[in-house]
C-alpha cells in the first residue's frame, strides 16, 4: 500500500482533523469516472488530483474515499486517519459512518477490472470488515443518514460490500464493475482453500505420522494469495505455539517427547479461517539393543576366501524402528522383522560385523561383534584308527583324510564360541558319531546325492568362549563305510 507520504499527499489543504465512526459495517465500491488511458507510474499523481478537486471544488475536508487503486493493483491510502481504524470518509451519501470504501482509478461502465485488482478490492474489504467479525459475503440492514436515495431515517438493506448504486442515485462504479461484485464477494468471504502441508522438514512420514527428535519445520501452502491471509497460526495440541504473517509459509518449533497434534491455521482477513492438522511423534531416544549381535558357524561350504557363518542379533525401539542393516564389513538391509542373517567371513583373519539400527526420527545406535574363523587341518587332529591321506584340489589346503573303518576317531581341542566339522558329502558317504567335551551329540549322516566336497555338516556355538574337545567317530556305515574329513573350523 502506498501511504499519504508516498503518494505525496497535500497536507496542507485538508481542513480539520479526522473523525472516527463505529465498526465498519458496509464497504462501499466505486469507481472515479476518470480515464483508463493512464500509466501506472502517473497513479500517485492522479491520486492527487483527485484530493486536490474534492477538497477545492466539492469543499470537502480531503479526499472523500478511504481508499484509492489503480489498474495495476497498487493501492492508496485514502483520506487521514489511519488505514487500521474506522475513519469517517465523504464517498457514499448517507451511509459515511460505520462504513469505508474503495475507489478504482478510471471507468469502468463496460471495461472489467483485472483478476489482481479484483483480488486487492476482495482483499481490502475483507480486511476491513473481517476486523469487526463481519462476513464479507452477507447483508446488513443499515439507516441513512440522509441522501437522494435513502431520506434520513430510512432503513436499506445493503450487501456488506455494496457498490456506491446500491445507497446512491449513480451508475458508479460502473456496470461491467457493478457485475463483479459478487465475485469480489465470494473471494473476500471465502475461507482459505488449499491449506496443506507440504512436508515437515527434521522429521520422517511414515505410516501417515512425522517421526522428529524434537526441532520441527513445517511448511505448507494454500492456494489463497496472500493479499488475503491475515496471518498463519501454529498450535501444537490445542496451545497457539507461534503466528506469521501472511507471507510466510514455515515456521521451527521444538516439541517434547511423546505424540503431539500439529495444526497450521489460515487466516483469511474476512476472520473465516481453514486448519489442516498432522501427527508428529517426538523420539528423542536412540534404538536398544538387547545384547551384542553374535555369530556362529552355519551349514554351508568352506572355501580358501569364505566361512559360512550365521549373525543374529536383537534390537528394539521404544517408538519405531526405521530400519535396521549392516555396515561392516559390506553393506546390507537387514529388513525390521529379521534377526539372524546368513553371512561369510574369511577364514583365519579376525572380521568385524556392525549391525547399525535407525528409529523412525532418526536416532540411531551400532553393536559390533569382532570374530577370527580359524581353519584347522585335518591333519593336525588327533587320530586314533585307521585313516588314509587323499589328495585333490577340492580339498581344503588340497588335502584330507578317508577312512572305512568303524571306531577310527579324530579329535581337536580349542578354545572359542562355535565350532563346525567340515567333510565331503556324496553318494556313498558313511555317518560319523559326533562327542563335545565327551558327550555323545547324535550321529551325522554324510549321504547326499551328489559330490559335495568342504561341506560344514554339523556346527555348534557357546554363550561365551571356552575350551572344548570335539571329537568325530566312523560308524563304518553298511554298504557306504567310507568318510573323508577335511577339518574342522571355530570362532574365537
Amino acid at each position: 500500500m502506498v501511504t499519504r507520504g508516498g503518494w505525496r499527499a497535500n497536507e496542507a489543504i485538508v481542513k480539520g482533523t479526522a473523525e472516527y465512526t463505529g465498526p465498519t459495517q458496509v464497504f462501499f465500491v466505486h469507481h472515479t469516472a476518470t480515464g483508463n488511458g493512464y500509466s501506472c507510474a502517473q497513479s500517485a499523481s492522479i491520486v492527487r488530483g483527485i484530493q486536490a478537486y474534492q477538497v477545492r471544488s466539492r469543499g470537502w475536508d480531503d479526499v472523500g474515499y478511504n481508499f484509492l487503486i489503480d489498474k495495476c493493483g497498487t493501492v492508496f491510502e485514502g483520506r487521514r486517519g489511519g488505514v487500521g481504524r474506522t475513519v469517517l470518509g465523504a464517498h457514499t451519501a448517507g451511509f459515511n459512518a460505520d462504513a469505508s470504501s474503495i475507489a478504482v482509478i478510471g471507468n469502468y461502465g463496460g471495461v472489467r477490472v483485472s483478476p489482481r485488482v479484483r483480488t486487492v478490492i476482495a482483499a481490502v474489504a475483507a480486511y476491513k470488515l473481517g476486523a469487526y467479525g463481519n462476513a464479507p459475503g452477507g447483508r446488513v440492514v443499515l439507516t441513512s443518514g440522509g441522501g437522494p436515495r435513502f431520506p434520513k431515517g430510512q432503513r436499506a438493506t445493503l450487501w456488506r460490500i455494496a457498490g456506491h448504486r446500491d445507497a446512491g442515485l449513480t451508475a458508479c462504479p460502473g456496470n461491467a464493475l457493478y457485475a463483479q461484485l459478487p465475485s469480489i464477494r465470494a473471494v473476500a468471504g471465502a475461507a482459505p482453500a488449499g491449506v496443506h502441508v507440504l512436508r515437515i522438514g527434521g522429521t520422517a512420514l511414515a505410516a501417515r505420522r512425522y517421526f522428529s527428535r524434537g526441532l520441527i519445520q513445517p511448511v505448507w501452502t494454500t492456494s489463497t494469495p496472500s493479499a488475503l491471509i491475515n496471518r498463519f497460526e501454529v498450535w501444537v495440541d490445542g496451545v497457539l505455539r507461534t503466528a506469521v504473517p501472511n507471507s510466510h509459509r514455515t515456521t521451527r518449533l521444538r516439541l517434547t517427547p511423546g505424540s503431539h497434534t500439529l495444526t497450521v491455521r489460515a487466516m483469511h482477513l474476512s476472520g473465516r479461517s481453514t486448519t489442516v492438522s498432522s501427527r508428529v511423534v517426538v523420539d528423542a531416544d536412540s534404538p536398544v539393543f538387547a545384547a551384542k549381535p553374535a555369530l556362529a558357524l552355519r551349514p554351508g561350504t568352506v572355501s580358501a576366501g569364505a566361512v559360512p557363518l550365521r549373525l543374529r542379533w536383537s534390537v528394539g525401539d521404544g517408538v519405531a524402528l526405521g530400519s535396521v542393516g549392516l555396515t561392516r564389513p559390506l553393506a546390507i538391509d537387514l529388513g525390521l522383522t529379521a534377526r539372524t542373517r546368513d553371512v561369510a567371513a574369511p577364514p583365519n583373519r579376525a572380521t568385524p560385523f556392525t549391525v547399525r539400527a535407525l528409529d523412525r526420527a532418526g536416532n540411531a545406535a551400532s553393536a559390533t561383534v569382532t570374530r577370527t574363523p580359524w581353519v584347522v587341518s585335518e591333519v593336525s587332529a588327533q587320530r586314533r584308527g585307521a585313516w588314509r591321506a587323499l589328495r585333490n584340489g577340492g580339498y581344503l589346503g588340497g588335502t584330507a583324510v578317508a577312512s572305512s573303518t568303524r571306531g577310527a576317531s579324530a579329535s581337536w581341542t580349542f578354545s572359542g564360541t562355535s565350532a563346525a566339522l567340515v567333510f565331503s558329502q556324496g553318494p556313498r558317504a558313511g555317518r560319523v558319531g559326533v562327542f563335545v567335551d565327551g558327550r555323545p551329540q547324535g550321529m551325522v549322516d554324510l549321504h547326499s546325492a551328489s559330490s559335495a566336497p568342504r561341506r560344514v555338516v554339523w556346527s555348534r556355538s557357546w554363550p561365551t568362549g571356552g575350551e572344548h574337545t570335539v571329537r568325530v567317530v566312523v560308524e563304518g556305515t553298511s554298504g557306504r563305510p567310507g568318510v573323508a574329513l577335511d577339518g574342522l573350523v571355530y570362532l574365537r
